[in-house]
């Protein structure tokens, strides 16, 4: 006989969730719908909308503040133009005063988090190796040798001006072989020292 078990209380909240997330609603964005929907809707949505589209801008596809990161070019031709006058056109009415600099604080705070929340790209680092007067100088503090091996190497390359440039400094198999060969030498100098 099949036993009744209770539902889980939680259910009823895990549903109304699931429900207020379906596919083309979107969380609430109280600072959105406070200063960007309300002057888009009456400033620029007559113009932009799915309709017309003029200059290719749809505003009603703006609906939250992560549109701001997402179509930032878009967003900074938007405030550029409201800033400068440009939009709404001439003959439409102007937007109110407050109202403008509500929305253009708004979008540059919107812009300000953008970029801080982005993480920075140091590059790649490469591989630094010793110039020949650090190989020396090296060999004589480590070992307390005085001997000069990396008189016998290449030239250094340079770059901005000085040898020691990690970008510049290349391992070729030449500077190999004679990295060996003056561990060889160093050694039994080393070995008939001590």
């Amino acid at each position: 006989m099949a036993r009744y078990v209770p539902a889980s209380p939680v259910l009823p909240f895990l549903l109304i969730a699931g429900l207020a997330l379906l596919p083309g609603q979107t969380p609430s964005d109280p600072e959105f719908n406070r200063v960007a929907r309300p002057f888009l809707a009456k400033n620029c949505a007559a113009c932009h909308n799915s309709s017309l589209s003029s200059g290719g801008l749809n505003v009603q596809t703006f609906t939250t503040s992560k549109s701001v990161a997402q179509d930032r070019d878009q967003w900074e031709q938007m405030l550029h133009k409201a800033e400068s006058g440009e939009m709404p056109p001439t003959g439409a009415p102007r937007p109110n005063p407050q109202d403008l600099e509500a929305f253009t604080t708004w979008v540059e705070h919107q812009f300000t988090q953008a970029d801080a929340a982005q993480k920075p790209n140091p590059g790649r680092v490469t591989a630094r190796r010793l110039n020949r007067a650090e190989y020396n100088n090296t060999i004589r503090d480590l070992l307390g040798v005085d001997f000069h091996p990396a008189d016998d190497f290449p030239a250094d390359d340079s770059g901005y001006g000085f040898d020691n440039v990690a970008d510049a400094l290349s391992l070729s198999p030449v500077l190999m072989e004679k990295y060996l060969s003056a561990a060889e030498k160093i050694s039994q100098t080393r070995d008939i020292r001590t």
